[in-house]
């Protein structure tokens, strides 16, 4: 295997694309670069490979060697159009390959940060919500103040819960301005570690037929060759055109072929033990996923009877106008809205996670 292919399995099967270049551009878009690059190489490769080859000789003559001749002429290799259409192919698994190992490395680098993000981005707008009954409670506060129906520890109370949520509020804004996650896609992790495997032999296999074609050949030759000192017999001495069929083959092919299939088993063997890490990561991000929603799961029970209780207490409030009856409503109606926003945001997180749970099984 040459270095260049040994350094782009190494470079696509351990995932070791810096964190900062995956910040930086899409997934699909490494994808597009790094495939318009090995096809180009590929093409230039084909190019090459199934072009027509000129030939020119100046020396003696192979039947006669008492006769010096000039021949110049054109020849097409049957084995090295074959390989330039294999070089094609080869392209187009290696563009499958990196494309399959960015996507399993990009879900377990940042999966669960973009769940996280998306649970920051809800609960900043659930603390907004908060924020706002909040605001309202304190004009209403103030009022009854004015009328000598509340009283200043209850506005310096509101006041002093509405720095707290609004510290949460900036923490949270802060927390999703600061996060450059890019992209996740959605699939089974499984899978696709099957298919890694899967297209590594593929593309192996593609190389291998590559090089095999080297062992033989069959070029059809043509030209021209025209004597320039010794006597033919019989011969005229202008030009005189030829057509001809080339075979080569190499007797060591059979071993040849054994030998690259040896390689292959090697490099599956190789590709298992550096790809071991990424495997280990894929198995704790499933593990992690699996904690954390049986965690919150557990805990989205004792939110509901919070938010529930809360809740019968504020409409019970709600039929009494009496200054004490308003206060606690007041602050009632606080709690309900903190209550209502840990129940949106805990159900959140266990549909995030059991999407992602789901499909890593």
């Amino acid at each position: 295997m040459s270095s260049k292919i040994k350094k782009v399995f190494v470079f696509a099967l351990i995932g070791t694309l810096s964190a900062s270049a995956f910040a930086q551009t899409s997934s699909e878009g490494e994808k597009r670069a790094y495939c318009q690059y090995v096809q180009d190489q590929a093409d230039a490769e084909r190019t090459l490979d199934s072009g027509v080859e000129g030939f020119g000789r100046l020396g003696q003559s192979d039947s006669n060697p008492s006769l010096k001749q000039v021949v110049i002429g054109l020849s097409k290799s049957l084995s090295k159009d074959l390989q330039g259409r294999s070089a094609t192919r080869a392209a187009e698994l290696e563009c499958e390959l990196y494309s399959r190992t960015l996507s399993v490395d990009r879900v377990v680098k940042y999966g669960m940060s973009s769940i996280k993000q998306q649970i920051a981005v809800q609960q900043a707008a659930d603390l907004k919500d908060v924020l706002d009954i909040l605001d309202e409670e304190i004009a209403s506060t103030e009022k009854r103040l004015r009328t000598g129906n509340g009283t200043l520890s209850d506005l310096l109370t509101l006041e002093q819960q509405r720095d707290q949520v609004n510290t949460q509020y900036i923490a949270a804004k802060t927390d999703v301005a600061s996060q450059q996650i890019p992209d996740v896609p959605k699939i089974d992790l499984k899978e696709a570690m099957a298919k890694i495997d899967e297209s590594t032999l593929a593309l192996q296999d593609e190389l291998n037929h590559k090089q095999k074609l080297q062992a033989w050949d069959v070029s059809l030759i043509g030209g021209v060759q025209k004597p320039i000192s010794g006597a033919p017999f019989n011969t005229s001495t202008g030009y005189q055109p030829f057509v001809s069929v080339t075979f080569t083959y190499n007797f060591n092919a059979m071993s040849y072929g054994r030998k690259l299939d040896n390689a292959t088993n090697s490099l599956m063997t190789m590709r298992r033990q550096l790809n071991d890490e990424l495997a280990q990561k894929v198995d704790g991000l499933q593990r992690s996923t699996a904690d954390l929603l049986s965690v919150q799961n557990g805990i989205l029970p004792h939110l509901i009877d919070e938010q529930r209780r809360l809740s019968e207490e504020y409409e019970r409030l709600r039929k009494l106008d009496s200054p004490e009856a308003l206060r606690m409503k007041s602050k009632v109606r606080v709690s309900l809205a903190m209550a209502a926003m840990k129940v949106h945001l805990t159900r959140l997180q266990i549909t995030l996670l059991s999407q992602n749970y789901a499909q890593d099984q």
